[in-house]
């Protein structure tokens, strides 16, 4: 697994990598912007029971409670960025490493897409659950999220991986095989979307470090 991290990290500023990278900082950034404008959209029609300071008390609560939980939504939203950028990663990867590899015949962008968002979606979900617990009591929330955040990144990274390979049913074996190594990696992964700036690479990192993963494994296999 360490092996594999440095050799993404190595190739994080790849040629082709950069395409890759500035796509997904405008498209984070141009996300975090449309969920602040929704929010202060609907704060418009929040009642301020006469007080003429209580719009503005919750237009800057809830503005701080946003960027809070974009920082804690960072593994979904890396997960989301990870299933359109897959294949440009994994190819650029596999092109240096593994060219013997390159045999296709798995999913095709669309089901790569659908299965990364429907990963990106649950995983949403479960964040967003899991939220109150964390304002609630930081310790315990922060462990609930690194299981919840290890096991979901760990398995949508792989398996996008190994999907463009391989039917689903094998892609989801050969995680179950290996379902400890890669939680670990996927906590990683999750760890760094957390980190602000860092986590603008590692949608790119992510998916460079579990190509490495899939293909190490699938040949150990």
């Amino acid at each position: 697994m360490l092996s594999s991290a440095a050799a993404a990290l190595r190739q994080m500023f790849d040629r082709k990598f950069r395409g890759v990278f500035w796509l997904g900082v405008a498209g984070t950034v141009l996300l975090f912007l449309i969920l602040l404008f929704v929010l202060q959209w609907a704060v418009l029609y929040v009642p301020d029971f006469g007080f003429s300071w209580m719009r503005d008390a919750i237009t800057i609560g809830s503005t701080f409670l946003l960027s809070i939980a974009f920082v804690f939504m960072g593994a979904p939203v890396a997960q989301m960025f990870a299933s359109i950028f897959i294949d440009r990663v994994a190819d650029a990867v596999e092109e240096k490493h593994y060219p013997d590899s390159r045999i296709g015949g798995g999913a095709t962008f669309r089901e790569l897409l659908f299965a990364g968002l429907v990963f990106a979606g649950l995983s949403f979900v479960l964040n967003l659950l899991a939220f109150p617990l964390q304002i609630a009591s930081l310790g315990v929330g922060t462990v609930v999220v690194f299981f919840i955040n290890g096991y979901l990144t760990g398995r949508s990274f792989f398996e996008l991986a190994a999907l463009r390979h391989m039917a689903a049913r094998d892609a989801r074996a050969l995680r179950r095989q290996h379902r400890v190594r890669l939680f670990l990696g996927g906590a990683l992964i999750s760890l760094l979307a957390m980190i602000p700036i860092l986590n603008f690479f590692v949608p790119l990192f992510g998916a460079a470090m579990m190509t490495h993963e899939y293909n190490k494994l699938v040949r150990s296999s």
